[in-house]
């Protein structure tokens, strides 16, 4: 009968003694003791079980019984699954007990470690002790070195384990352009046998780099019994303008080493992020698979695809002697390359965006609403790949008043959308049937409320010269007091409802994690954040990527497409009104655009594109008594002819430049890039 030691119970040492007028002690029992310390990583408590000499040879060593154990598995990420041996039956082998000196059991150990599964077998001998003066008898086990790993036949004799880093897969872009691949580095190194002074050569490299100069002097000496070795001290992409500079100094020297380049650097660094080494929290997080000299993704698509970039470590598990020859064998899997990610992004249009963006905080996407494919994810300004990764410094830190904005995934967060909105508002209206789009609502001045029990609240709008409002003009104009009107008519459940469907209630689904769209934090609790929702203020919040996929139904006849980042990505899409309302309200923002008074409309676009859109300026201000509050400026559109592309612009702090008009301007130069 097989039987497994997991969960059984363990006995003390004393406790497996027998007296001679007991039943004689049964070697079963210090075996499964033993096997089950073994199996439950209670090292500590084998020696218990051991014979005299096993223990005597044990010690004879440096190293402590339970410490070897733990440390050896530790490295090699041991876990035990199985410890079994086959019972013998006593009484039907005819065996006595009592004349019975020893006894040999065919022990199979089953473990996991780095390598992968590991069965194998050992013997585990046990010797009966008997205790004369005590008249007592038990069963001790002699310690074998297979007892701790397979492959092993002396105590001293070591168990090493060696790493092969997989290669690392790649990032390209829609049309094979590199975006993150395996190349070359320049290594900035001082040699202190052939420096004039090595702190000073050191301090040097530091002020060209900008680098701590204690850290810098350190890592220099890092060799002082080998003076004619290259310290390295930082590394840099080899196009760096720098490392002419740092070659006149004294005892530099500059190599080509094998590392990870971001070819567009800043372009598509909130994208597609960067690698770097693994921190000791980090080794305790991850998976199997790592060491503490491993990379692993930071940030963007390096962390978002870090299992299928990342690839297989290649694992080799020996027996050594004395000397360190390897002697065997034991495990070995080779190391299998990461694979290639292919994303839809079109790296062209997204450096067009980028340059558009300039100097402004701001985000630009642009979606294919045919089929989803995400061709643009700008975020300006953003982190240079190739520093992050190098642990340089960006320069551009030191001009920012906040740094932290280079951080910044502005096509990731959620923004108060202002009035581009107001088409959604449009929708739900349509469909519930409290919106007349016939219907000219009166509307007198600038500020409305609908009664006195707002107290010195109004929602307030800039076309206060146009008294007879319908939904066109509404919408070419962008009058927050007739969405405003439009909302309290829908209501706070009809609004809650549509929010849904539109996806405001959770996390919109995308290949780059989002955060949480809502059109209120806790619900509609008053008529004057019902109303403020309307025209896409309150509390509404969405990302530019949820925002720019929901103008998609404008295209697709009320479905909206779902937006895809990856190439291998499943192309869907999702009703969410009918093709007669979405027909209505594309009209409206056509009107936008080419009615000489729509928000959007300008005499010479510059471009040669037929386009529909909605601009929203989001202001964000604590109350209306602040005048002068950060605002936001949005411009949606798309080309209600050609249907190719559906582009958002969101630009932050355009109260500087007159609000979203200004985000009008900068998306008709990136439409007039469309036509070249």
């Amino acid at each position: 009968m097989k039987r497994k030691v997991t969960g059984l119970l363990l006995i003390s040492a004393a406790g497996l003694a027998a007296c001679s007028n007991e039943d004689p002690a049964d070697p079963e029992d210090t075996l499964d003791a033993y096997l089950e310390s073994w199996n439950s990583g209670s090292y500590e408590e084998m020696p218990n079980y051991l014979t005299a000499s096993s223990e005597q040879e044990i010690n004879s060593f440096d190293w402590d019984f339970a410490e070897r154990y733990s440390d050896i598995y530790e490295a090699l990420s041991v876990t035990i699954e199985d410890i079994t041996y086959e019972a013998r039956d006593f009484e039907e082998e005819d065996i006595n007990l009592e004349e019975l000196e020893e006894i040999s059991y065919p022990v199979t150990v089953d473990m996991e470690t780095a390598a992968g599964s590991l069965s194998y077998e050992t013997e585990v001998e046990l010797e009966k002790i008997v205790d004369e003066e005590e008249d007592t008898e038990e069963w001790q086990t002699t310690w074998q070195p297979q007892h701790l790993m397979a492959g092993l036949e002396e105590p001293d004799e070591q168990v090493a384990i060696e790493r092969e880093e997989p290669v690392r897969g790649e990032i390209f872009d829609r049309t094979g352009e590199p975006l993150a691949v395996n190349g070359e580095i320049a290594r900035v190194a001082v040699v202190p046998e052939a420096a004039e002074d090595t702190e000073e050569a050191a301090a040097e490299v530091a002020s060209v780099l900008d680098l701590n100069e204690e850290q810098t002097i350190e890592a220099a000496s890092a060799y002082p019994d080998n003076p004619d070795w290259a310290a390295p001290v930082q590394d840099l992409p080899t196009g760096d303008e720098r490392i002419d500079e740092l070659l006149e100094i004294s005892g530099v020297s500059v190599s080509t080493v094998e590392g990870r380049e971001y070819p567009y650097g800043e372009v598509s660094g909130a994208l597609i992020g960067y690698i770097g080494a693994m921190t000791a929290e980090e080794l305790e997080e991850v998976d199997e698979g790592y060491s503490s000299t491993s990379a692993l993704g930071k940030s963007g698509v390096e962390l978002i695809k870090e299992e299928e970039l990342r690839g297989t470590t290649g694992v080799e598990i020996a027996i050594q002697n004395e000397a360190g020859e390897t002697r065997r064998i034991v495990q070995s899997v080779e190391a299998e390359a990461g694979t290639d990610v292919t994303l839809t992004i079109d790296i062209d249009m997204q450096q067009e965006m980028a340059e558009i963006i300039g100097e402004d905080s701001g985000t630009g996407v642009v979606m294919n609403p045919q089929n989803g494919e995400t061709l643009v994810l700008a975020s300006e300004p953003s982190v240079d790949s190739n520093l992050r990764y190098l642990g340089l410094p960006d320069p551009r830190a030191e001009e920012l008043e906040t740094p932290e904005i280079l951080t910044e995934r502005r096509f990731q967060r959620a923004y108060s959308p202002g009035s581009v909105w107001k088409p959604f508002t449009a929708v739900a209206g349509l469909e519930a049937g409290t919106l007349d789009p016939e219907e000219a609502l009166d509307i007198d001045g600038a500020r409305w409320q609908p009664d006195d029990s707002w107290g010195g609240y109004q929602v307030t709008r800039v076309n206060e010269d146009v008294d007879s409002v319908d939904l066109e003009a509404a919408m070419s104009y962008s009058d927050n007091i007739y969405f405003a009107r439009q909302a309290l008519a829908l209501g706070a459940d009809e609004m809650k409802s549509w929010g849904e469907r539109f996806g405001m209630e959770d996390t919109f689904p995308f290949d780059f994690p989002l955060h949480a769209s809502q059109l209120a934090n806790e619900g509609f609790d008053n008529e004057i954040l019902l109303a403020d929702s309307g025209y896409g203020q309150g509390e509404v919040e969405l990302p530019p990527v949820h925002l720019n996929a929901l103008y998609s139904m404008f295209i697709r006849e009320g479905e909206v497409a779902q937006p895809m980042l990856f190439e291998d990505s499943e192309k869907t899409s999702s009703g969410v009104t009918d093709s007669e309302t979405a027909g209505l309200v594309r009209e409206t923002l056509i009107n936008v655009v080419e009615d000489e008074n729509g928000t959007a409309h300008r005499p010479d676009p510059g471009h040669g594109r037929s386009l529909a859109g909605k601009t929203g300026t989001a202001e964000l201000k604590s109350d209306q008594t602040v005048e002068d509050g950060e605002q936001i400026g949005w411009y949606t559109s798309f080309d209600y002819e050609q249907e190719d592309y559906v582009t958002t612009m969101m630009i932050q702090n355009v109260e500087e430049y007159g609000g979203s008009g200004y985000v009008v301007d900068l998306a008709n130069e990136f439409w007039e890039t469309l036509d070249e």
